[in-house]
């Protein structure tokens, strides 16, 4: 990793501004997952399965989001592809062979009662994110010193982005097992 990206702030801003192409392509792609969810909860419902072409494409999205998310932490050195073909540095993969129950298929309700099951979650995701807020502005100087980042800054923040794509998976219908508390 070039060390110049361990200056402070500095090399996070100019890593975001390399990516407001994704950033563009993934706000457009946003707004027709919106569309997706109007009518992924007929599979649901009527079969207990999400769809497999909505795992493709809301699976896509999740995966290149944490792809550029990880290239702007500096939590890997290469440029995000523009794909979501695997063989990136960072990989989240899905089981879309799980059953879900079919009343998480009811139409606003299902996912509503996802996401007040993971209350639990986002008080801890968001306390366990202040924390890294304040390791991001201490993770900078060795990689400013070494050009590496730690293994113990990687494993916070990797930790932590692993737990929060889990708890949205399962809100957002991909995952059918309720999330672990745990990093790992």
């Amino acid at each position: 990793m070039n060390q110049l990206w361990g200056i402070p702030l500095l090399g996070v801003m100019v890593r975001a501004l390399l990516c407001l192409p994704h950033y563009i392509i993934l706000a457009f792609w946003g707004m027709l997952i919106f569309l997706v969810y109007l009518v992924v909860w007929i599979p649901v419902l009527l079969r207990g399965r999400y769809p497999a072409w909505a795992f493709g494409f809301v699976g896509g999205y999740v995966r290149w989001t944490m792809r550029v998310t990880a290239y702007v932490l500096l939590l890997t050195a290469a440029y995000p592809p523009f794909s979501t073909q695997p063989g990136y540095a960072v990989e989240v993969d899905f089981d879309e062979e799980q059953d879900l129950n079919p009343l998480w298929g009811i139409p606003l309700l299902g996912i509503l009662a996802r996401v007040i099951m993971v209350i639990p979650h986002l008080v801890v995701l968001w306390l366990f994110g202040f924390v890294l807020a304040i390791v991001n502005l201490i993770v900078w100087i060795p990689v400013l010193l070494t050009g590496r980042y730690p293994s113990w800054g990687y494993a916070l923040v990797g930790g932590f982005y692993r737990w929060y794509v889990r708890v949205w998976a399962y809100v957002g219908l991909l995952a059918a097992p309720y999330p672990p508390f745990t990093t790992r």
